[in-house]
């Protein structure tokens, strides 16, 4: 949301604080254990595996485990391409071995991928294999034996695609019917289905990305492909301090890409008390909303502001939680009415059609909300601005 804000005097863009999108996803791999697999082609052409070697490095620094699984034809690309981040040689197994019986893969394949992360933290095996639906089955077979921490799927078609063409950017158990019935080729469903048995086998998570893409995937707010969860990924609550860290820089982030205007550090800290945020299962906040009333705490009345929602969750309804909760919180303080103001067109028509059970906002003038909210506008910022209230 794009909130007008008095101008102090001299008011420097804040830079982003030194915790970036990297460092967060780092610290959400520490230690942890992560399979990629590339799907047949993926692999066969070296230049493809550039994202991959980059990510893999990455990962091997922070002491994350990894586990790639390729075709036999990839093989030898990869293990060119990987050169000395390898300590031991590929192993390889046949995908058809104990296929019919239990534990699948069967305890040796376990022991060889042990024997290799116990020393290192990157494994390469090859599945005796070049139909892509195999290896598909295999790696989610070895993702769901071994419960790592998220699988990675590594398909030159990339993530999945909704109705409209635009990239499907999540998929709970849930909608896997419906992510099913939209693909017909084999493979595309034979990735589908490979989610979902690896989510309901433990794995936190599964991504599916192209190869050329892996590390925007795994390291950016944006993404790239399709991140399949277990559940719907809503989980709204007031942040701790743990998180004052990761929500400056998302409003730091909104900022630079023009949704909210620009914030001192002392603001932004003014902000994070009473901030909220929409949490993606395990992983990363794909929104933010601050509740700020200690300004207008005479007239019993808040501001919701700092709305913010990461670019690959628009349309997923975020702000409507995050709204819902700030609602919730303003009336278990006892306020009399929240408001909101904003100059961004898209903003306001998300107010004007809000509605949270009987209540929704009305668009008012400035004389309706507290006074102090003014203090130091020019009358010219204020005429431009869209404001709504909601009274309880």
């Amino acid at each position: 949301m794009n909130e007008e804000l008095p101008t102090p005097p001299k008011l420097v863009r804040p830079t982003a604080p030194n915790f970036t999108e990297k460092t967060f996803y780092l610290e959400e791999f520490y230690g942890k254990s992560i399979l990629f697999a590339l799907i047949p082609p993926s692999g066969e052409r070296l230049s493809e595996l550039d994202s991959l070697v980059v990510t893999l490095r990455q990962l091997r620094r922070n002491q994350t485990r990894c586990i790639v699984i390729s075709s036999a034809n990839a093989l030898p690309r990869l293990v060119k391409r990987l050169g000395r981040m390898l300590r031991h040689e590929p192993a390889l197994f046949n995908p058809a071995t104990g296929l019919r019986t239990r534990p699948y893969p069967p305890d040796s394949a376990v022991a060889a991928i042990w024997h290799g992360l116990r020393d290192g933290s990157i494994v390469v095996a090859a599945a005796e294999t070049d139909d892509p639906i195999d290896l598909v089955v295999f790696a989610q077979e070895m993702a769901s034996r071994l419960r790592v921490f998220k699988l990675v799927m590594l398909d030159r078609a990339g993530g999945l695609t909704d109705a409209d063409e635009e990239t499907d950017s999540f998929v709970d158990l849930r909608q896997v019917r419906r992510a099913l019935a939209r693909e017909k080729a084999p493979l595309r469903r034979a990735i589908i289905r490979a989610a979902r048995r690896a989510l309901e086998d433990g794995v936190a998570s599964v991504n599916l990305t192209t190869p050329r893409q892996v590390y925007e995937e795994l390291f950016s707010f944006v993404g790239t492909g399709t991140l399949f969860t277990e559940q719907r990924y809503a989980n709204v609550q007031q942040i701790s301090i743990d998180d004052f860290e990761e929500v400056e820089a998302l409003i730091v982030r909104g900022q630079n890409e023009g949704f909210l205007l620009p914030r001192s550090p002392t603001e932004i800290a003014n902000l994070l008390p009473s901030c909220f945020g929409y949490r993606v299962g395990d992983e990363h906040l794909a929104g933010v909303c601050a509740l700020l009333t200690e300004p207008y705490r005479r007239e019993r009345a808040g501001e919701i502001t700092g709305l913010y929602t990461l670019t690959r969750f628009l349309g997923e309804g975020v702000a409507s939680e995050l709204i819902k909760e700030v609602i919730a919180e303003a009336q278990a303080r006892r306020l009399t009415y929240v408001f909101a103001c904003t100059s961004e067109e898209r903003a306001a028509r998300f107010f004007g059609r809000l509605r949270i059970g009987k209540l929704k906002f009305r668009r008012v003038g400035p004389k309706s909300v507290s006074p102090h909210k003014w203090r130091g506008y020019e009358k010219s910022r204020i005429a431009r601005l869209s404001i709504f209230r909601c009274d309880f």
